[in-house]
């Protein structure tokens, strides 16, 4: 509203009044019409120290090694002004999963010999599950906390040489939070050796919550949009939006419930090469019968990214120093945003 009162100042200046008029005049904003989204790279603050904080050694690894803002929450709240929107319930949560398929470029991800690994981050812990883990003591998945302070290594073994060693930081209550995950096998002379193995193929597995309620006008009729929208890969329910109109309190929700074990969702996996990312979000409109006046959103992000480790490293795995020889590993990190 600065702006428009700026150029009214502007427009009584001038002779013409009638192009002042013209661009004076607030453009209608659409609601929503497609489902698809387009995920956005972490920002590059946050991005440098994720890249720095991975390169080094385990035992720097630690909370300090992360800036002050990279676990800080990413809530963006509305400017005040008398023209908005003021809402009586606006809930917006959203969260992903990735079931990740390892295995050759040349290898089809729905295929079932690859090995197949599902990453699930909470704000404490983060749960890992394999499709032909070797033990069955880790048949239902590992739940690891986040440690206190420096990464924590978890040597995940699985069936036909798809183990991989994950580096488990401490990102505790982060809006960042990731893991390091390096294929690995481990051979007989007791190092943790590359098995070459890479992401081929990836499917997700998402929950959404979209609920939102106002109160109309005047009597005048007012729009509710509730939405969950997602990037290409991720699939979504039929419809994927609710709306209502109303004249006195227009309302509107609807929600995605995650499946309890990722690995065994519904799904196909689509063939991918990292580095890649998707994203869920629940998404809210509110506005009059033809335009939007105030959104309201939740994101959650998954993104995948190579790197290689350049040399040999001891990690402690049961109490022993294994070697863990350079080769390729893969940084897997979920990120939550919430816009009012």
């Amino acid at each position: 509203m600065r702006n428009v009162h700026a150029l009214s100042l502007l427009c009584a200046s001038l002779v013409s009044g009638a192009w002042c008029h013209a661009q004076s005049e607030v453009v209608a904003t659409p609601f929503t019409r497609s489902s698809l989204i387009e995920a956005q790279e972490l920002d590059s603050e946050r991005l440098k120290t994720l890249n720095e904080f991975v390169r080094l050694s385990p035992d720097k690894q630690s909370r300090s090694a992360l800036s002050r803002g990279f676990c800080k929450p990413v809530i963006t709240q509305p400017t005040p002004s008398p023209e908005h929107v003021k809402l009586a319930l606006a809930l917006v949560e959203s969260d992903i999963a990735a079931v990740i398929s390892l295995g050759s470029q040349d290898t089809d991800p729905n295929q079932g010999t690859p090995v197949r690994y599902s990453i699930e981050f909470d704000l404490d812990h983060v749960t890992l599950r394999s499709s032909s883990p070797r033990y069955q003591s880790q048949a239902t998945g590992l739940r690891v906390a986040y440690p206190h302070d420096s990464s924590l290594p978890v040597w995940f073994e699985s069936k036909g040489g798809g183990g991989v060693l994950f580096m488990v930081p401490p990102v505790r209550d982060c809006s960042v939070q990731f893991v390091v995950a390096c294929p690995r096998t481990y051979s007989n002379s007791r190092t943790l050796d590359d098995s070459k193995l890479t992401v081929t193929g990836v499917k997700y597995v998402i929950s959404s919550k979209a609920d939102g309620l106002f109160q109309a006008i005047n009597g005048e009729e007012r729009k509710v949009v509730a939405s969950t929208l997602a990037t290409e890969r991720v699939p979504l329910p039929s419809p994927w939006f609710s709306e209502n109109i109303s004249k006195e309190t227009p309302n509107s929700s609807i929600r995605v419930q995650k499946q309890l074990d990722p690995l065994s969702a519904p799904g196909v996996f689509s063939p991918v090469t990292a580095p890649f990312r998707d994203a869920v979000e629940a998404h809210l409109e509110f506005g009059t019968t033809s335009s939007v006046q105030r959104v309201v959103r939740s994101r959650a992000t998954v993104e995948l990214a190579p790197f290689a480790i350049e040399s040999s490293q001891p990690i402690r795995i049961e109490r022993s120093d294994v070697p863990l020889t350079p080769g390729s590993c893969i940084v897997i990190s979920r990120r939550k945003e919430t816009h009012y």
